[in-house]
């Protein structure tokens, strides 16, 4: 596909690109994002640390917290799309895609851009349906898990050039400090790896130590400035929780979420990991075969059946399955020799150490899997390198899953952006014509979008006579809404 034809190769990035920038474009907004768009700023102060003007209407969730640059980028990308820039929003979410996908391709081929982004590309499309559906195709999702990641990304690329003077120095003290600003569990992660890098740093004494140092001094601050704001000590007192006693429901859903649902990602994991066995003469290489072959046949069948759920299932099986994976994952890296098993092993304490706060609070769901997800991505990565230095031929039958998977997503979300904006004109008539309870249809693909259920109330913040909430809306499933 993209490696072998030279014209392809170079228009292959420019459609992936195309193909992304497209599909923000269809994202529409969801949940927090209407009543930001409702929201009021009596200053740029306020904006910042969102203390917004409410007008006595009933508000559920967005508590007081430290995800400042998280919540004033997700207020401002909401009140984007209602406005005259409203394609801006679109192009800042598709470019945000288009972002993380450049830096992992560097990450994947670091010689050959087009593969790297091409294998890029298709594993952040063939991302599980929980993740398009709470983080890239949600507005206030995507700012909150996506952007953070990539600038984690960004910041280790920075790192492994020395920064030729002060101001690249200040460069990454800002983006370490920027990075712990969105959501507490990778500004956990972020402050660990920030002391073991500034130990690292001082330690080997090598050129780049005043970088690694200027990073961990921003993440430091990022950490103090997130959890001195006001606001964590009312949690139980609204929607958050905090406790032990989420260990067990919690336990499930960061497993089946991390290991189990991400069927294409772990597929390739796992193929990888065989296939660098197999060059290294491993003698239990058909019994790993065979073990990895049955756990990935049940989690395809599980992937297939979460394509057309609205949420995930969360069962004691799944939960086995995905504890299987791990152990032999944890098996393959064992009998793995190669200098390269260090940093696979260094990622897979990131993944723990990033998902360990998960299972002590609430609420949780597919998207505070996402950090886990790239960390996964970065895995690959590093497996990848290793298979092809030993022989293994570029995955084109990936890309071509990846390329059919992008336009059947382009046609999902333009279904879902036409149904969103056809009901809501008709609500917006309905109401203009002085009706207090309005039937309205859910999308027609509402796994796939955020907060699309029976008892949704976000529009209430987008269609009202005086006040949110004077208005109600019953909401039907679209195939009995096209039945009147």
């Amino acid at each position: 596909m993209p490696v072998t034809n030279p014209r392809w190769r170079r228009l292959w990035p420019v459609c992936a690109l195309a193909v992304l920038l497209v599909l923000g474009l269809l994202f529409v907004p969801e949940c927090d994002d209407c009543y930001f768009v409702f929201w009021r700023f009596a200053s740029w102060r306020d904006w910042l640390l969102t203390r917004p003007v409410t007008q006595g209407a009933r508000v559920v969730g967005v508590p007081a917290n430290g995800r400042y640059l998280g919540n004033f980028l997700g207020v401002l990308q909401a009140k984007l799309y209602f406005s005259p820039l409203g394609p801006l929003r679109g192009l800042l979410l598709g470019g945000a895609l288009a972002a993380l996908v450049w830096l992992l391709g560097k990450r994947f081929a670091p010689a050959n851009r087009c593969e790297g982004l091409s294998l890029a590309f298709a594993l952040v499309v063939l991302a599980p349906r929980g993740i398009w559906q709470q983080v890239y195709s949600w507005g206030a999702g995507l700012v909150n898990y996506l952007l953070p990641m990539a600038g984690v990304l960004l910041l280790a690329r920075l790192l492994e050039r020395p920064a030729p003077s002060r101001l690249g120095r200040t460069g990454r003290f800002l983006l370490g400090l920027g990075c712990c600003l969105f959501m507490e569990p990778v500004t956990l992660w972020l402050a660990l790896a920030g002391t073991a890098l500034a130990v690292y740093a001082l330690a080997r004494r090598r050129p780049g130590r005043g970088d690694c140092l200027a990073a961990a001094l921003g993440v430091w601050l990022g950490t103090l400035v997130m959890f001195t704001a006001p606001g964590y000590d009312r949690v139980g007192e609204d929607t958050r929780a905090l406790g032990l006693a989420l260990l067990g429901e919690n336990l499930h859903i960061v497993v089946i979420e991390t290991l189990v649902r991400p069927a294409a990602l772990t597929l390739v994991i796992s193929a990888l990991f065989l296939f660098l066995l197999k060059r290294q003469g491993c003698p239990r290489l058909r019994l790993w075969t065979v073990l990895l072959g049955g756990v990935h046949l049940l989690y395809l069948a599980d992937a297939a059946v979460d394509l057309f759920q609205v949420w995930g299932l969360y069962t004691h099986g799944r939960l086995a399955l995905g504890c299987a994976l791990a152990a032999l994952w944890l098996i393959a890296l064992w009998e793995w020799r190669s200098p390269a098993r260090g940093r696979v092993a260094l990622l897979a304490l990131c993944l723990c150490a990033v998902n360990t706060p998960l299972l002590v609070v609430s609420p949780i769901g597919p998207r505070n899997a996402f950090p886990g997800y790239v960390l996964l991505l970065l895995t690959a990565a590093a497996l990848y390198q290793q298979a092809r230095e030993q022989g293994l031929r570029p995955l084109n039958w990936l890309c071509r899953a990846a390329a059919l998977a992008g336009v059947l997503l382009v046609c999902l979300y333009g279904c879902n952006c036409l149904v969103y904006h056809q009901r809501l004109t008709y609500a917006r008539q309905q109401t203009a014509l002085g009706a207090r309870e309005v039937t309205l249809p859910l999308l027609p693909f509402p796994g796939w979008a955020a907060n699309e259920f029976p008892g949704k109330g976000d529009l209430s913040y987008l269609v009202y006579r005086e006040t949110p909430w004077d208005v109600a809306f019953q909401m039907v499933p679209f195939d009995q809404w096209q039945g009147k």
